[in-house]
């Protein structure tokens, strides 16, 4: 077993207890939503997890608003902890939030991305958690010299689009997004979801936030319930899923 490979299935079994927005266990109760939004959600949840790039980017919104949706956060956030190791990077911020159903704290995952003989640094996720799991896949500091001074275009570049989000600048947002729905990649073999659980939950924020169960099987032989949420919103009679906030690591 490849210690990347046991460095996730840790992270699994700690995240199965630790999810990036605190909520009751989901029960079973996807009838509460919609029956076409619950099918998108399993969906969505079952291309992720295949790695099934051209079915995820098909419940991608096509809008830029419905994509992002209304600024989730009072103030300027407080960032800090900047660390980038290559080409991901990751910085914490708290800060006060509009939907009282998110923790103050989370993270921004950055990527760095080469096109076209142009590099930058762009915004892959956001994660609100309580505290980040010691497992996550994400940088615990920033290793080399030379990664050390990425820091700051990683600050700057989440700083951009922190203050696009503010201002409803959607066209700005985008263009600072790393589209991971767009990047092909092989399915994973270590891992199958067999399942989900879905729970509606409220939300200020426009579309319809969705608390679910994943439930995997790892390596062939280890069931895991893996917590994280969605947003769904409609668009033009179908529901779709929001790319940026949504939750689901392994």
């Amino acid at each position: 077993m490849s210690a990347t490979l046991l460095r996730r299935i840790l992270f699994l079994s700690f995240f199965s207890a630790t999810l990036s927005l605190p909520a009751a266990a989901p029960s079973h109760a996807s009838s509460t939503l919609p029956p076409e939004a619950a099918a998108v959600a399993r969906s969505f949840l079952f291309a992720f997890t295949r790695n099934d790039r051209e079915a995820i980017k098909g419940m991608v919104p096509e809008s830029l608003r419905l994509r992002y949706g209304p600024c989730p956060f009072g103030q300027m956030l407080v960032l800090k902890n900047p660390r980038v190791d290559n080409r991901v990077g990751a910085i914490e911020f708290t800060g006060t939030m509009t939907d009282p159903g998110l923790p103050n704290k989370g993270a921004i995952v950055m990527r760095y991305y080469e096109q076209d003989g142009e590099t930058k640094w762009l915004v892959r996720q956001i994660y609100w958690y309580p505290r980040l799991p010691p497992n996550a896949d994400v940088p615990e500091r920033s290793p080399t010299e030379a990664d050390r001074k990425q820091e700051p275009a990683a600050m700057a570049a989440a700083k951009a689009f922190l203050r696009a989000w503010g201002e409803g600048d959607y066209e700005r947002m985008e263009a600072l997004t790393f589209r991971w729905w767009e990047v092909e990649r092989r399915p994973p073999k270590w891992v199958k979801m067999t399942g989900a659980e879905l729970n509606i939950r409220p939300t200020t924020l426009n579309g319809t936030r969705v608390d679910f169960i994943a439930k995997l099987r790892v390596g062939g032989i280890l069931p895991k319930r893996v917590q994280g949420n969605l947003w769904l919103v409609e668009e033009e009679g179908c529901w779709r899923v929001r790319p940026v906030t949504f939750a689901f690591w392994f």
